[in-house]
């Protein structure tokens, strides 16, 4: 009974946080993208049924309070993959007939699914909100040579000058849009995980993150074969586009566990990963290189040469 009273409050807190992007003010923004958290937090700590009621009372309040797409919007994208997320972190079968040893489900496996449900989901959302790139690009361009108008600034740019990078930018969007979201997802469930270990309620071991973080090869096919035809126009290049953001980013993270293992124990460590850090959050160049080491690690084996043992699933 407490795990689905705790499940209800955090659906609430999570249905709040991810409306606070409508109120339009500075907090709004990093709010909304804090709003999986509470459910990594419950499903994680007080099981899958918690989970399942902090899906169900985020559908309600924000139905009854703001809208029915909002409603879908927050089940389709935020809570529903957070809670599925959340019940295979806490799957795990027991290797002895007292339970005191558990089996748990991969963490590789686990990122794989987050991959493939991200760029899923988009495309989900895609479909049903409508994405037109040149009906978008038109009426940012419109929008924009309003607001020179309005400031009277001198120099705004025509209209025509404006839409061809427009175009190229809302084309660019659901690469760079599913890119992003894995990461803010990954990081969600990563700080919930802490926030319930810190509670002592997590029962899954430690995980070590950047010896077993990792994605099938096949994943490296569909990342190629998906890049190949973002290129194309029409909605199966903006789907192309989706799945290849998702993948990139996804083999970019593994790319991080690849650099954490190989500068453990160089005093120049926090440096080195200091750096990669702030450069990828200012310019992201470094996630070419980084997607690139993770694609290699799988068959090259590149964690397990230096670990000196075999890669782990």
């Amino acid at each position: 009974m407490n795990g689905l009273l705790l499940g209800i409050a955090a659906g609430a807190a999570s249905a709040l946080l991810f409306a606070a992007v409508t109120s339009g003010g500075a907090l709004g923004t990093p709010l909304f993208f804090v709003s999986a958290l509470p459910i990594a937090i419950v499903t994680i700590g007080w099981g899958t049924l918690a989970g399942i009621a902090a899906v169900l009372a985020g559908i309600v309040g924000l139905w009854v309070f703001v809208s029915w797409k909002a409603a879908l919007l927050h089940a389709l994208v935020i809570a529903g993959p957070m809670a599925f997320y959340g019940y295979l972190v806490g799957l795990g079968r027991p290797l002895d007939a007292e339970g005191k040893s558990f089996e748990w489900y991969p963490l590789g496996r686990v990122f794989t699914a987050m991959v493939l449900l991200t760029a899923a989901t988009i495309v989900a959302v895609g479909m049903i909100i409508g994405f037109d790139v040149e009906a978008m690009a038109s009426e940012v361009a419109d929008m924009l040579v309003s607001m020179g108008q309005t400031s009277g600034e001198l120099g705004t740019p025509a209209r025509e000058e404006l839409l061809p990078a427009l175009l190229i930018y809302m084309r660019l969007m659901p690469f760079a849009l599913a890119m992003f979201w894995l990461a803010l997802t990954a990081f969600n469930l990563w700080l919930g995980g802490r926030v319930v270990r810190l509670s002592g309620r997590l029962k899954r071991g430690e995980d070590a993150i950047a010896e077993t973080l990792s994605l099938p090869l096949w994943m490296a096919g569909v990342f190629v074969g998906a890049a190949l035809l973002a290129s194309l126009d029409g909605p199966l290049g903006l789907i192309a586009g989706v799945v290849a953001g998702a993948a990139g980013m996804g083999f970019a993270l593994v790319g991080f566990a690849v650099l954490h293992v190989f500068v453990r124990g160089n005093p120049a460590a926090p440096l080195i990963l200091g750096v990669t850090y702030g450069a990828t959050f200012v310019l992201s160049l470094p996630l070419i290189p980084l997607a690139i080491a993770g694609i290699l690690d799988g068959p090259l084996g590149l964690r397990a040469k230096r670990l000196e043992k075999r890669p782990g699933a």
